[in-house]
């Protein structure tokens, strides 16, 4: 019973990661919080049931989630931070909010208000393995996130786009001194974040079955609390915060009571704030990312 809820956390967790991830990446490069994000995640979990709606596989669902939600997140790049970039810190994250709200409600009139499900998948295989059952879209979903998640960690520490992206994070004037071109890094870290938002959507509406356009809101804050939980600016420790609050939310629907969820993350959350707001893994003085 224990192993199978803690697979199906690390299933849920896998999802919450790499909204965190996306999160993670524009505050370590920009510094700057994207509100947003939850709901550039709710539009691509809708593009992913539109595509799939269609007859399209869930790959090809995934495909569009992520296409979708890489261009609306470009495009709070370019409406909410670049213009405001020499403004108070605070102007483009409440822009943000505002951009949020937009999406709510243009996703509202296109799909309407009641929960919209993803299309029954069919020859759904069932595995049994050490006495945990996991369906054949479980593991496309485990595979599927943990290869983002790595591919993300190579690029970002093993190739010369990441080493770009590092120093722009550290410092963004000596960057550009060295050569860096800042603009384009900012450019491609919404780019790559709201990808990231995208997958993730497809994703989470597969596991949840149903989504509404106000999703993006509560799952934007657990992708705020995994990177505070796992230590702001650290995509690794973004990563780990993720599939934590996915063992945390399954485990207490398990043993305790699903109305509890919310009250036991967000007290970790507030704890973690007051008592521990480094994080489980700090990040080192001077390094965003």
């Amino acid at each position: 019973m224990l192993a199978q809820q803690l697979a199906n956390g690390l299933l849920l967790g896998s999802t919450y990661a790499l909204i965190a991830l996306g999160l993670t990446l524009v505050l370590g490069v920009f510094d700057k919080l994207n509100i947003a994000h939850g709901d550039v995640f709710m539009f691509g979990a809708f593009a992913g049931v539109a595509a799939a709606s269609f007859g399209a596989p869930l790959i090809l669902a995934v495909i569009a989630g992520l296409v979708t939600s890489a261009a609306i997140n470009v495009l709070v790049e370019r409406t909410c931070f670049y213009p405001l970039r020499n403004a108070h810190f605070l102007a483009p994250m409440l822009s943000t909010i505002a951009f949020g709200i937009l999406l709510q409600n243009v996703a509202t009139q296109i799909w309407g208000s009641d929960p919209s499900r993803y299309p029954n998948i069919e020859a759904v295989s069932q595995y049994e393995v050490g006495g945990i059952l996991l369906s054949s879209i479980h593991v496309i979903i485990l595979v599927i996130s943990f290869s983002v998640m790595l591919s993300v960690d190579i690029v970002i520490y093993r190739t010369k786009l990441g080493r770009a992206l590092r120093a722009t994070a550290i410092d963004p004037e000596v960057a550009g001194l060295l050569g860096v071109n800042t603009k384009n890094v900012v450019l491609v870290t919404f780019l790559v974040a709201g990808a990231l938002a995208g997958i993730a959507g497809v994703l989470t509406a597969v596991v949840y079955s149903q989504i509404t356009p106000l999703i993006g809101i509560r799952l934007g804050l657990i992708g705020m609390v995994a990177m505070v939980i796992g230590g702001l600016g650290n995509l690794r420790g973004a990563m780990i915060g993720g599939i934590l609050i996915g063992l945390v939310e399954v485990l207490n629907d398990a043993y305790l009571d699903a109305s509890y969820r919310d009250l036991i993350v967000f007290s970790l959350f507030f704890g973690f704030i007051v008592l521990k707001p480094a994080g489980l893994f700090p990040q080192p003085s001077g390094n965003r990312s």
